[in-house]
């Protein structure tokens, strides 16, 4: 609620502009209680509203406290049920853990019994395996004792042959040994001879090494000799050139001093030539807008004065106006007074119209002296007004022709400092480019002198020069020619050292040739030696060999007949075995049977608990949805008698507001006919009229408030409403659609359990399926070894035996295959059956998006309706705010019509009464019809929503029932299945019982099958040992036989091979020869070829060194000619430089004089251009200055 802080200062207002008179008093009195029991009243209000906030709160924690217990209740229910439920679920649990408990206790008895008849039957096994095994051993050792001494007579024999051997080797080793030495001493000395004459070809090779660098170093210092000479006349040529040029350097410098220092004094006279023409201009230009400046102060304080006098004048006119207006009013009041009261003693009707006349024309001829003088006062301030105006027009064209001569002047002395700066710069320009021509022609000039020194010195070295060129031709050519002779006798050094070599070789050659034929011999008789040995001992490895192997084959004789026996032993303990595995197999699917029926009730039992849980969770939503209504039923109309009380507020504060402007229009009219003086009456009309935008703003706040308080309330309801309706329907969308895909999901669950016992089948047959494959591949193993090792009759019957087996695996794997074939088959239509139920979970999820986007569409075109009520809601206060504006402005109207009316009449007053009455009666119509429009918005919104709510209620009641029907259904159907289940496992367990008998009986047939199998090949193996061993003595008298054959034959082959190598050595030795022969041969060509190209070399050398000191002759007479050719040209050059450059300082001096005229001439131009335009511009704003006035004449309608 707002609190006027404007009452003080607006009770401050009336009392200062009352308390000039008593007779006010009553009026500022009912004024000031009247403003001071405005914030008490609003503070009444604003408690009501705050107490009726309190009442809501209260109301509404009563209501959100009622629904919150009945929430714990019904979760209290809830928990109790489901905690009992829960304690049935864990008994059930308790019962099938003990059934399965004592079933598996029963299963380990069984099973612990037949362990140990498996164990015992093992054990049995073991000890008939064992007794075999010892009579296999001593056997064995009477093999390995025979084995033994046979080792030893190969040993014996073995020894004697290798002592024959290593005495027959060192008396070979002796005679080579001895034929070796004699050649190595044979070798040494003819190295000897060798080295002592490379030592004195290496004495040659240096003495003629050193004659020829004692050649090379006279070349050299004769040269240096020559060098020396011809740069000490060099030197002196450079010094004096040096000399030369310092002299020359010295004198330009001299000449250059004076010219720079001519250049630097025209640069400082420049600069100061511009500052004292910048300066000149400065002051000129500030003693011109000081002048401006003076003038331009002058202009406004006269301006200033005349506005001032002409309005001083009009003033007193006024006062004057008002002094006589006062005057005559206070007389008309007094003649009034005394006429009234004339007529209050008279009692004749016709006397009293006659001083009414009399009055009425006194009256008149009172307001129409006044109104004479009020024209009269007019025209004498059209008069003054008019005389202001001629005299600022005056003042303006006088201001006008200053501002233009400034300007004028502004401008000339603008042109006038940039003429005087162009001629600085032109004088300056001028006189610089004299000097900088003078500058220039001086350094051409020592340039000059300069290059004809340089050239004059060039050809002065041109001869020393060539002079040292040739004498370096002439020691290149020397050094050519004695490189040349000392590359010959290097060359004819190296063709001695080459025949040497070549001889020294053929000697060695020989030497080695002789080594290899010895070695060769010596190799041989080890090779015949090493062979025959050898075969001696190969025959008593033979002999060995075959015994030890007769021995071996018995031993293998012994193992099979033990493998025979062990192989019956195991056939038996195998078939026990097999029937012990069948019992246990039984056994434990007899057990499966029994779990399966205990999980069966488990499973039953937990169905029903969770269709118990279910069908209560279902109705305790449903009895939360309702207790959710009627809390929000609650809710709503608690917030309708809230909402009614504060518009009630808003309308006791807006009728407090208009009742207080009444009381104030009422004192007004008091005022009026007190009668009141003009001033209080106008001063208080004037003092409403300002405060009537306060009062409007006051009002304006006060519905902003609470309009925000309602558009608020409002907002939230939407909110609320909008959320939780469609929260509630969204809920009840999601279960009708997790029902629904519950439904789906529970018969893929059924299809995907069915695929997994298929699944279990499958693999149960593959495994199957790869143990047959196992079987095959041992059976074709033993089929290879009956191909390979047997050789009687036999041979043909076991492999047809074995072929039969082979025929039964695979009639059997064909079998298993096609039971795959038919389990994979189930499986793919079992698949096929899940295609079509995830594609309906897709096209159900599909359905509840499209649904979910549907209900978020109702949701916000239902928050339309909301916003609509919302609308209507801002619409009533919009057009409370225009009646409320209107009213005020109907006051203002009143109150200003007052105040502009000179002399209120009753007349008058009573028409503007009666406007302003329509005006108020209207607001009040309006008003009230605003605040029933008001309520009634809140009530349509407080009904459309508890209409909303009850259909909400009952829809959710009916989807809640359709959960629970669906519920049952699905409870039922889910029993049905797990009988059906179970009726399938049923089967499937009698089915695996038959098949285990069938598997068991087929499994023991192959034992028995398999067992007779390896009897027959163990007996095959006993018949292929005793003929092995017949077959090894009759290979030992061959092998013998053989063994003498071979060491004949050897011996004649080394003999042979022998020859061979010899012829093989004696090639190689001749073709090495003749190697080394041609070798001398091609180097003894080489060197005449080098010799002959030397001695051409020789005389290309010479022939060049004539053409080169031909050519430095003519070059040195060109040259020559060139330097003076140059020289004669730079003098030309430098005659027609300096005519040039006086004509060039006579073109400068003509072209200055010239734009000195031109600037003169342009300034004299430029100054009467200027004064013409500027008359121009004069007159031109001399012109709209005029216009302006006649115009300002017009407007205030003084022409």
């Amino acid at each position: 609620m707002i609190k006027l802080d404007y009452i003080k200062s607006l009770d401050a207002e009336f009392k200062q502009l009352l308390s000039v008179d008593k007779k006010y008093q009553p009026i500022q009195k009912s004024l000031a209680a009247l403003l001071r029991s405005m914030n008490p009243e609003l503070q009444k209000i604003k408690k009501k509203h705050e107490g009726s906030e309190e009442d809501f709160v209260k109301e509404s924690l009563a209501i959100n406290k009622n629904y919150a217990e009945n929430l714990e209740n019904f979760h209290r229910s809830l928990n109790l049920l489901v905690e009992k439920n829960h304690q049935e679920v864990e008994k059930n649990q308790k019962i099938k853990l003990q059934q399965t408990h004592d079933l598996n206790l029963n299963l380990k008895a069984q099973l612990d019994g037949i362990d140990e008849r498996m164990i015992q039957v093992n054990l049995d096994a073991k000890e008939k395996i064992s007794k075999a095994d010892q009579a296999l051993k001593r056997e064995l050792a009477q093999i390995q004792k025979v084995m033994n001494e046979v080792r030893r007579i190969y040993q014996e024999a073995s020894q004697a042959i290798d002592i024959e051997q290593k005495d027959s080797i060192k008396i070979y080793g002796k005679n080579f040994d001895e034929d070796m030495a004699e050649l190595a001493l044979k070798e040494e000395k003819i190295h000897h001879v060798y080295q002592a004459i490379k030592d004195e070809n290496k004495q040659m090779t240096f003495n003629v090494s050193k004659d020829n660098d004692d050649s090379y170093l006279l070349i050299k210092n004769t040269y240096s000799q020559l060098s020396i000479i011809l740069n000490k006349k060099i030197n002196e040529l450079k010094k004096r050139y040096q000399q030369i040029i310092l002299e020359l350097d010295k004198d330009h410098q001299d000449k250059m001093d004076p010219i720079e220092k001519a250049i630097l004094d025209l640069k400082a006279n420049y600069a100061e030539a511009q500052r004292k023409a910048l300066q000149n201009y400065t002051e000129k230009m500030s003693s011109l807008n000081v002048i401006f400046d003076v003038q331009k102060r002058d202009y406004e304080i006269k301006k200033e004065r005349i506005i001032h006098d002409g309005n001083e004048a009009i003033t007193l006119l006024n006062s004057k106006l008002s002094a006589y207006r006062e005057t005559t009013q206070r007389e008309k009041l007094i003649k009034a007074r005394e006429i009234r009261d004339e007529i209050k003693s008279l009692e004749s009707e016709k006397e009293q119209d006659k001083k009414n006349r009399e009055l009425t024309s006194m009256m008149n001829q009172f307001d129409s002296d006044l109104n004479k003088q009020i024209i009269r006062t007019n025209k004498d301030i059209q008069l003054k007004k008019k005389e202001t105006q001629k005299r600022l027009y005056d003042l303006d064209q006088k201001h006008l022709k200053e501002i233009n001569e400034w300007r004028l002047k502004k401008v000339l002395f603008d042109y006038e400092k940039k003429q005087d700066f162009a001629k600085i710069d032109l004088n300056f320009n001028h006189n610089l480019g004299v000097s900088e021509l003078q500058k220039s022609s001086e350094i051409q000039t020592y340039q000059y002198k300069k290059d004809l020194i340089l050239m004059q010195h060039n050809k002065d070295l041109l001869s020393l020069e060539y002079q040292l060129m040739i004498g370096a031709s002439i020691q290149e050519r020397e050094l050519n020619l004695l490189a040349n002779d000392a590359h010959m006798a290097v060359a004819s050094f190296k063709l001695k050292e080459i025949h040497d070599e070549s001889e020294y070789k053929k000697e060695l050659l020989n030497i080695q040739y002789q080594k290899d034929i010895l070695k060769t011999t010596y190799d041989a008789d080890l090779k015949v030696l090493n062979a025959t040995t050898q075969l001696e001992l190969e025959k008593e490895k033979v002999k060995r060999d075959f015994i030890l192997q007769e021995q071996d084959l018995r031993v293998e004789l012994s193992h099979a007949l033990f493998t025979k026996q062990e192989a019956l032993i195991k056939h038996d303990l195998q078939l026990q075995i097999n029937e012990l595995d069948h019992e246990r197999e039984v056994l434990y699917l007899e057990n499966k049977k029994t779990l399966d029926v205990i999980k069966l009730e488990a499973l039953l039992e937990e169905v029903k608990r969770e269709f118990v849980i279910s069908e209560a969770r279902y109705k305790h939503q449903q009895r939360m949805s309702n207790e959710k209504a009627t809390r929000l039923l609650k809710t709503y109309q608690n917030e309708l008698e809230h909402n009614q009380l504060t518009t009630e507020c808003l309308m006791d504060a807006l009728w407090l507001y208009h009742h207080h402007d009444q009381t104030f229009m009422n004192h007004v009219i008091d005022l009026y006919k007190l009668p009141s003086h003009p001033e209080v009456f106008k001063g208080f009309l004037l003092l409403l009229i300002d405060k009537s935008m306060t009062f409007i703003e006051t009002n304006m706040n006060l519905l902003e408030i609470f309009q925000a308080e309602d558009h608020a309330f409002y907002v939230k309801k939407i909110e609320d409403l909008t959320g939780y309706k469609y929260m509630l329907k969204h809920e009840d969308m999601m279960n009708t659609f997790d029902a629904e895909l519950q439904k789906i999901l529970e018969k893929k669950q059924a299809i995907e359990a069915d695929i997994k016992s298929l699944e279990e089948q499958f693999f149960a047959n593959q495994t199957e399926l790869e143990r047959h494959h196992l079987f095959i591949n041992q059976l074709d193993k033993i089929t290879v070894s009956i191909k390979i090792e047997k050789t009687h009759g036999t041979k043909h019957h076991d492999l047809k035996e074995n072929q039969k087996l082979v025929s039964n695996h695979e009639h059997e794997i064909k079998r298993i295959k096609q039971q795959i074939s038919r389990i994979e088959k189930q499986i793919d239509q079992k698949h096929q059956q899940i295609t079509p139920l995830e594609l309906e979970i897709e096209k159900i999820k599909k359905h509840q998006k499209e649904e979910e986007t549907s209900l978020a569409d109702k949701k916000r075109d239902e928050a339309g309706v909301f916003y609509r009520y919302l609308g209507l809601n801002k619409q009533i206060y919009e057009k409370m705010t225009q009646v409320i504006t209107k009213r005020y402005e109907a006051l203002k109207t009143f109150y200003q019509a007052l105040y502009q009316e000179v002399y209120v009449t009753e007349a008058f007053l009573e028409i503007e009464m009666k406007k302003l009455n329509t005006a108020l009666h209207h607001h009040e119509t309006q008003l009230t019809l605003l605040h029933q429009r008001l309520m009634n918005v809140m009530l349509s919104f407080y009904m459309k929503e508890k209409n909303e709510q009850s259909q909400l209620t009952l829809g959710f009641k009916q989807s809640t029932l359709a959960l629970i029907r669906s519920l049952h259904q699905s409870y039922t159907k889910q029993l049905k299945d797990i009988d059906n289940d179970h009726q399938k496992k049923v089967i499937s367990d009698h089915h695996q019982i038959k098949t285990l008998k069938v598997k068991h009986q087929k499994k023991q047939e192959l034992e028995e099958l398999s067992y007779r199998k390896t009897l027959s090949i163990e007996q095959n193996v006993l018949k292929n040992l005793e003929d092995k061993i017949t077959d090894n003595r009759r290979k030992n008298e061959v092998e013998l036989r053989m063994l003498n054959e071979n060491q004949l034959s050897i011996a004649q082959q080394y003999q042979s091979d022998h020859q061979v190598k010899l012829t093989e050595m004696k090639n190689l030795f001749d073709k090495q020869t003749y190697t080394i022969d041609q070798a001398t041969q091609n180097a003894t060509k080489s060197f005449q070829s080098t010799d002959e190209s030397m001695t051409n070399k020789n005389q290309a050398i010479i022939l060049k060194y004539q053409q080169a000191y031909d050519k430095y002759q003519v070059a040195l007479k060109q040259k020559a000619t060139h330097y003076d050719s140059e020289m004669t040209k730079s003098t030309e050059n430098y005659q027609s430089r300096l005519l040039s450059e006086r004509m060039t300082v006579k073109r400068m001096n003509k072209k200055r004089e010239a734009e000195l005229k031109n600037i003169i001439v342009h300034v004299n131009r430029f100054t009467h251009q200027t004064r013409n335009d500027q008359n121009g511009e004069l007159s031109k704003e001399l012109r709209l200055l005029r216009k302006s006035h006649y115009s300002k004449m017009r407007m205030l309608h003084l022409n």
